[in-house]
This record gives C-alpha cells, structure tokens and sequence, in this order.
C-alpha cells in the first residue's frame, strides 16, 4: 500500500471515530433531556393547592336572649389547582370543608361526595381548576359559644377585625402514575374580616362586615 493508501484509510478511520463520538454524544444528550422531561413529569407530584376567593360576610353578630350565641352568614368560593403539567388529580376522597372560629366548629359542609358515576369522572386536569361555592349561614337563633369562644368574640369586637379559619379536608390520586397512591389533603385557610360603624355611636347590629383578603387567600 503507497502514503497515499495510507493517508485515505487514516482519513477514513478518523471520520468514523469521530461520527461514533458525536452519536454517542447525541444519544447521551437526549437521554438527559429525556430524564429531565420525564421525571419532573411523572416522577415528582406536585399536590392540590388551595385557595379562598370571592369572600364575603354580611352578619357575624351576637345572638339570643343571653347573647351567648353567633349568628354568621358567609360566601365564598374555594378553589382547587393541580400544578402538575402533566398529571391529572383525581379526587380519592370526600371533600369537606369545616368553618371554625376560636376552635369552635361554626359549620361544616361536603364540597365533593364519594359515590356514584360522576365521582368517578371527577378530576383536575393538568394546570386546571376547580372551584366550589360556600355558603355557610347560621340558623336565626345562632351557634352556642363558650366562654373561651365569647372571650375571643369581645377582644376582637374591640380591635375591630374577626378572624376565622376554613379547614379542608380530602385526598387525591396522581395518575396516570400513582406516585405512591393517594395523598391527603389537610389544610387551612385563615379568614380575616374588618368591622366598620356606619357612624362613631352606630349600635352591633348596624355595623358593615367588610372581608379583608390578599387577592387570594392561599390555605396551608
């Protein structure tokens, strides 16, 4: 074989060495990308988050002969979003929602039932929403507090600013990976409201509720 010969099988052999290097090259670098897609998707769960939205409180007042009772009327609208990009979340669980006040249970109502067909089909797709409108209203005759509850009532009747807190409750599954089954859900939403007098000597009963909120408030 002359130089020639020598130098074009040389050529050669370089130019496959190198092809096989940049596919390997290639190969490894799509199988990265292909990890850093996947797992984030479908390998880590991001759970439901929660919200409060569209507060508003027209009566959260003294009730009864004694006034040992607390007469409420609350709308709201709760709001559940799947930050997943890839996976939707099925409800595995009732969703309930609980309104509370100084530890006391004000009222409690089922915002996503457990049976039947349609709970089946009920999900939140990938980046979607769902949202749940509360209405949570005393009867005339009000909830019977206790004494620590009354406390509570006078010291931020005085401040000017009642606070309260909304506890949710359900479970969720991932799919279309499991990740583990279902995951709970246990949160809470504190609710904050602001008493203004229509005058300096205007009497309880003609006091404005006005809801004080973030634009939206997140439940932890």
């Amino acid at each position: 074989m002359d130089d020639d010969d020598c130098c074009v099988g040389c050529c050669l052999g370089c130019c496959t060495c190198v092809l096989e290097s940049l596919c390997n090259c290639c190969c490894i670098l799509i199988a990265l990308v292909l990890i850093g897609v996947l797992v984030p998707a479908y390998g880590v769960v991001s759970p439901v988050r929660a919200a409060v939205e569209d507060a508003s409180l027209s009566r959260f007042a003294l009730a009864n002969a004694n006034g040992t009772a607390l007469a409420y009327d609350l709308a709201l609208t709760v709001a559940l979003r799947n930050r997943n990009w890839a996976m939707r979340a099925d409800h595995a669980a009732p969703l309930d929602a609980e309104l509370r006040f100084a530890g006391r249970r004000l009222d409690g109502v089922r915002l996503a039932d457990g049976t039947g067909e349609e709970w089946k089909r009920r999900s939140i797709d990938p980046h979607g929403r769902e949202e749940f409108p509360v209405l949570a209203a005393s009867a005339k005759e009000g909830v019977e507090l206790d004494g620590h509850a009354l406390a509570e009532f006078a010291r931020q009747s005085a401040v000017g600013v009642f606070e309260m807190e909304l506890r949710l409750t359900g479970a969720f599954r991932y799919r279309p990976v499991h990740a583990g089954g279902s995951r709970r859900m246990d949160v809470t939403c504190p609710l904050k409201m602001v008493v203004e007098a229509s005058s300096p000597h205007a009497a309880p009963e003609t006091r404005i509720m006005v809801p004080v909120f973030d634009k939206v408030v997140r439940c932890y």
